[in-house]
């Protein structure tokens, strides 16, 4: 930083910028200036504008341009850089910073995979429920029908609370 404080401190009329001995005020083109129409010549003429600055008028002088970027500097630099960086913190506590939140990303999308795979686990619990085989109930067997029907009733009871699990932890990764 401080050799970036010492080249703008030593820039003065010793130390000209590009293209200023050659160009005078006014030598300026805007961008809504027509370019005067020239019949060629030579195959490869130069533009009508070659030589001259386009842009805007020339309102600010170099030395108040200099004074501008000392103060932002001084005032916003980095260290380290000439640029600002927005914030007191240097390039190793970003560092560490962004490793910080790189490593609890990572610990949340593992949170969210073993909570998917909990889920298809559960749904491979109701599926089998839904499968396994139960006994066909002899329609003049009382004691069949009533066997049949606690075990269909043990069944939706399962499969619901299985399914409230499920709704558990989808909302958990939500």
């Amino acid at each position: 930083m401080s050799s970036m404080k010492d080249l703008l401190e030593k820039m003065d009329a010793n130390y000209p910028f590009a293209g200023e001995p050659e160009q005078k005020p006014g030598d300026q083109v805007r961008g809504t200036d027509k370019a005067p129409k020239v019949k060629r010549t030579v195959p490869y003429q130069k533009h009508p504008f070659h030589g001259q600055l386009v842009g805007g008028a020339a309102e600010e002088s170099v030395e108040h341009i200099a004074d501008q970027l000392r103060k932002e500097l001084e005032e916003y630099g980095a260290p380290g850089s000439g640029i600002s960086s927005g914030t007191d913190m240097d390039r190793t506590q970003v560092r560490q910073m962004r490793r910080d939140q790189k490593a609890q990303q990572q610990q949340v999308d593992a949170q969210e995979d073993n909570i998917e795979r909990q889920i298809e686990q559960l749904k491979g619990q109701i599926l089998a429920i839904k499968k396994a085989p139960t006994p066909i109930p002899n329609p003049n067997d009382i004691a069949s029908v009533q066997q049949f029907a606690g075990m269909n009733r043990e069944k939706k009871a399962q499969i619901t609370q299985l399914s409230q699990q499920i709704k558990q932890l989808r909302s958990q990764m939500s």
